[in-house]
């Protein structure tokens, strides 16, 4: 399983999706504390509305890529910023930055495809900071689809994090909540 992050679907970078990969160790599932990893500095979250696949695709266009997503889920991505600022300047990778172990909250439940249409909401420390909306993203879902499909073969149960508008700062003692439409999706504590 990949787990596919697109970094550009909020900005005016490229014109195409840009991504990057985290290993599967990256996931962090059931609703699970996050644990901020020791000596990585200070740490933002993302929310994403997560497209999950559900058939194998190569090449794939975009009139055909609704077939190859089995639905929606929410997620949030961890990043310890002050290693990935080192990280490009030095023009270094990035996993040590955003690819540590539990770095990718995932929710428990799929929705159907049509309900990532009602965005998601975040909320930390149950004060609504952010409404995501697939509408204001640069590139649909489905070109997202077609455009990876063009570069790796995307495989069942490959996971792509849609990308996010802003990151925020966490703290040990936060909670932080996503909401897809109304439903509660992802609720847990950051330790």
């Amino acid at each position: 399983m990949k787990l596919i992050n697109i970094i550009n679907s909020y900005s005016e970078e490229g014109d195409l999706p840009r991504f990057y990969l985290k290993a599967d160790t990256a996931l962090l599932r059931n609703n699970d504390a996050f644990y901020i990893p020791d000596c990585v500095g200070r740490i933002v979250a993302e929310p994403h509305i997560v497209l999950k696949v559900s058939r194998l695709a190569k090449c794939i266009g975009e009139r055909f890529a609704p077939r190859c997503i089995d639905g929606v889920m929410a997620g949030v991505t961890f990043t310890a910023i002050d290693r990935l600022e080192e990280a490009r300047r030095d023009g270094l990778p990035w996993d040590e930055a955003v690819g540590f172990d539990h770095s990718s909250a995932l929710s428990l439940d799929t929705l159907s495809r049509d309900d990532m249409l009602q965005g998601a909401t975040l909320y930390i420390n149950n004060i609504e900071r952010l409404r995501l909306s697939v509408d204001a993203m640069r590139f649909s879902a489905d070109r997202v689809v077609s455009h990876l499909s063009d570069k790796m073969t995307l495989r069942i149960g490959d996971l792509i994090f849609l990308g996010s508008p802003e990151k925020f700062d966490i703290a040990v003692g936060d909670n932080i909540k996503l909401k897809i439409g109304e439903r509660t999706m992802l609720d847990f504590d950051i330790k």
